[in-house]
């Protein structure tokens, strides 16, 4: 079996800024898809900081402060149960879907440190896919950003959400490389 041929998470996170060293986490999203194609949601929630959101940040997600306090979980909580899921999926080796994991990563691992909560799983054995490190492997020559959302058009995936970006993509890496499993399909992370 190969990496793609068996489940996969995917991790996505907002946040407050840029710096991973300094940035707060604003949501949370953890998935797992199967070899049948559904998909699980582990944690796909909003996150309270407890700190403004920085207008420029709510730009780029759509996340204002109103939402976090009327919505948004205790950090600590959702940030014990991401990494325990993480850890979980290094132990079974489910490979990780992280669109620039070299941002993603060390915002969690600072993140977990402020909460004092354990740290995240060595790599390996947490085996990290990062599309974006793949889409400049497949086009190393391309000109301009390489946003999600800009990957997505090169590519010819519609984005509607992040999180259905993530599920055309994904459908869409599939067909390129003739995986034998069905599709993600709904609403992402829906089946």
């Amino acid at each position: 079996m190969t990496w793609h041929s068996g489940p996969l998470a995917v991790l996505d996170l907002e946040a407050t800024g840029v710096d991973p060293a300094t940035a707060r986490i604003v949501e949370v999203a953890l998935h797992v898809g199967g070899v049948e194609g559904g998909v699980d949601a582990i944690v796909d929630t909003l996150v309270n900081p407890g700190v403004p959101i920085p207008a420029d940040a709510a730009a780029v997600t759509g996340i204002v402060t109103a939402d976090l306090e009327a919505r948004g979980a205790d950090p600590a909580t959702i940030l014990d149960r991401t990494v325990g899921a993480l850890h979980e999926f290094a132990r079974e080796g489910v490979p990780i879907v992280i669109y620039n994991a070299t941002y993603d990563w060390p915002l969690l691992a600072a993140e977990l440190a402020r909460h004092a909560l354990p740290t995240l799983p060595d790599v390996p054995p947490a085996v990290i896919v990062d599309p974006l490190v793949l889409d400049r492997h497949v086009d190393k020559y391309r000109k301009g950003k390489r946003t999600l959302s800009v990957a997505a058009e090169h590519y010819g995936v519609r984005v509607g959400g992040a999180h259905r970006a993530w599920r055309d993509d994904f459908n869409a890496y599939l067909r390129r490389i003739g995986a034998e499993r069905e599709p993600v399909s709904g609403e992402w992370p829906g089946v």
